[in-house]
C-alpha cells in the first residue's frame, strides 16, 4: 500500500496499487501538499486481502502518531490537522495477474466509500521475472513484493508515498505519519525498526543467507526497517536516482537476497532512514509470543511507552510469516481479518473454497508431501547431515516431553 503527495496544484493522482488522499486545504499544513496516496501491492495468494485492506484503510480511526507518543497530544494534533484537510483516497494496485472479474469485485468492495475513495489498477506483468527466478529463498513471498522499488517511474508527480504489504489489517490512522513526514529532510525512507537488532542472531534457518552479505550490507539489514509499512521520500529519490540504484543492486544480487525487496530498500537507503512508531507494524503473534500485556517484550530501541501504545492502539496489524488467516483460520487475530472479509463480495467466494483450503493444508502436513517438497528444494538432501540432525532432535524432543509428562 502506498500514500503519496503531488507537488503544487489541485491535481489528482494517477498511479497504481495505492490509496490517494487528495486535499484542497492541505497546503495550509504542508508546503506543496495536495494529496496523499496509498498503494496496495497485490500477490497471487492475497486477492481477498487486498479488498479488505482497501475498505479497512479508509475506515481506520485515528489512534496514534509516530512522533508524539502522548495520547492527549496526539489527539489534539490530529484533530487540528484533520479538521483542515478533507482527504480523498486513491487506491492504486500494482499487480501481476488480477483478472477483470476480481477487479470488479474489488471496486464493489469500496463502493460504500465512493465519496472519498477510488481504486486504480496497473498491470506490471513481466517486471523482474528474471530476478525473481534467481532468488534462492522465495518462501511465501510473491514476485509483486519487488514492485515496491518501482516508485519514481510510476509516481513521477509525487513527492512522498506510503508503501504497505497486503497481508494486513489497518486499525488506526495511516494519514498522520504521511503528514508528519518532511520531504526536505535528508531521509530516503521511514519505517519501523526491529526493537532488538541483535535478535537477528543466530544466523540459522532462513537467516543463514545473511552470512553471504558484506559487513556494510548486513549492518543495513540489521539496523534498517521492515518492509511492511514505509514512507518513501520520492523527491529525494529522484534527486539521488535511488530507483536506478535499487534496480541495479537487485540485478546483481538477486541470487543472495533473503527478504527480497526489504533487503534492497535497506541496503540502498541506509543510513538515511528515519524511524516510525512500532504501532505502524504490529505482528499478529505478538500477544501469543510475549503475553497479553507484552510483559515478555522488553523495551530496547523503542521505549516502554511506545510499545504499550502500539499494543493498545496498533495502526497496522501484520500477519507475518507463511500462515495467513485465509489459509489458517486458527492463527492469532484471524477474526479481525474475517470481520472485514465479511463486508466484501469475496466472502461468498472464500466460503465456497474453504473445504479445498482445509484439505490442502492437511496434505501439506503428510510425510509424502513433505519429502517431495524437500526433494524439490534440494535433490541431494539425503546426504546432508543437517537433515538427520533435525530428525534426531525432533525425536529426542518428543521422547523427552513424554518422559517429563510421565514424571
Amino acid at each position: 500500500m502506498i500514500l503519496s503527495q503531488i507537488g503544487g496544484g489541485q491535481q489528482g493522482s494517477k498511479n497504481t496499487d495505492l490509496i490517494n488522499l487528495d486535499s484542497k486545504a492541505e497546503s495550509k499544513i504542508l508546503d506543496s501538499a495536495d494529496s496523499i496516496e496509498s498503494k496496495t501491492l497485490n500477490s497471487k495468494d492475497s486477492t481477498d486481502s487486498s479488498s479488505k485492506n482497501s475498505a479497512n484503510s479508509i475506515k481506520s480511526k485515528n489512534q496514534n502518531t509516530p512522533k508524539v507518543p502522548q495520547a492527549h497530544q496526539l489527539q489534539e494534533s490530529n484533530a487540528i490537522k484533520k479538521s483542515q484537510i478533507p482527504l480523498f483516497y486513491h487506491l492504486y494496485i500494482l499487480h501481476n495477474d488480477i483478472p477483470a472479474h476480481y477487479q470488479d469485485l474489488l471496486n464493489q468492495s469500496i463502493e460504500p466509500f465512493r465519496d472519498f475513495a477510488k481504486l486504480i489498477f496497473i498491470n506490471c506483468q513481466g517486471t523482474f521475472e528474471k530476478q525473481w527466478q534467481e532468488m534462492p529463498q522465495k518462501s511465501h513471498f510473491a514476485k509483486e513484493v519487488l514492485y515496491k522499488i518501482l516508485l519514481q517511474g510510476h509516481f513521477a508527480k509525487y513527492h512522498k508515498i506510503i508503501i504497505s504489504d497486503v497481508d494486513v489489517v489497518f486499525l488506526g490512522d495511516i494519514s498522520q505519519s504521511f503528514l508528519d513526514f518532511d520531504i526536505e529532510s535528508d531521509v530516503y525512507i521511514s519505517g519501523v525498526r526491529a526493537n532488538d537488532p541483535n535478535g537477528i542472531f543466530p544466523l540459522t534457518g532462513w537467516k543463514e543467507g545473511y552470512k553471504k552479505f558484506s559487513k556494510a550490507e548486513f549492518e543495513a539489514v540489521k539496523y534498517g526497517v521492515g518492509g511492511g509499512y514505509l514512507i518513501a521520500n520520492l523527491k529525494k529519490w529522484r534527486h539521488d536516482d535511488i530507483e536506478s540504484k535499487m534496480i541495479e543492486y537487485l540485478r546483481l544480487n538477486a541470487h543472495k537476497l533473503v527478504l527480497a525487496e526489504q533487503d534492497v530498500l535497506n541496503i540502498i537507503c541506509y543510513p538515511k532512514i528515519a524511524t516510525l512508531s512500532p504501532a505502524h507494524i504490529v505482528g499478529h503473534q505478538m500477544w501469543e509470543r510475549y503475553g497479553e500485556r507484552w510483559e515478555k517484550y522488553p523495551p530496547k530501541v523503542y521505549s516502554k511507552n511506545e510499545l504499550d501504545s502500539a499494543r493498545r492502539h496498533p495502526i497496522q496489524l501484520h500477519y507475518i510469516g507463511d500462515k495467513k488467516p485465509w489459509n489458517y483460520p486458527s492463527e492469532p487475530k484471524s477474526e479481525l481479518w474475517y470481520s472485514y472479509l465479511a463486508k466484501t463480495p469475496f466472502l461468498k467466494i472464500f466460503l465456497a473454497n474453504i473445504e479445498c483450503v482445509i484439505i490442502n493444508n492437511y496434505i501439506k502436513t503428510t510425510l509424502p508431501y513433505r519429502l517431495k517438497a524437500l526433494f524439490k528444494r534440494n535433490k541431494l538432501f539425503f546426504i546432508d547431515p543437517r537433515i538427520y540432525f533435525k530428525i534426531t532432535k525432533r525425536i529426542f524432543k518428543k521422547i523427552w516431553g513424554k518422559i517429563q509428562g510421565r514424571d
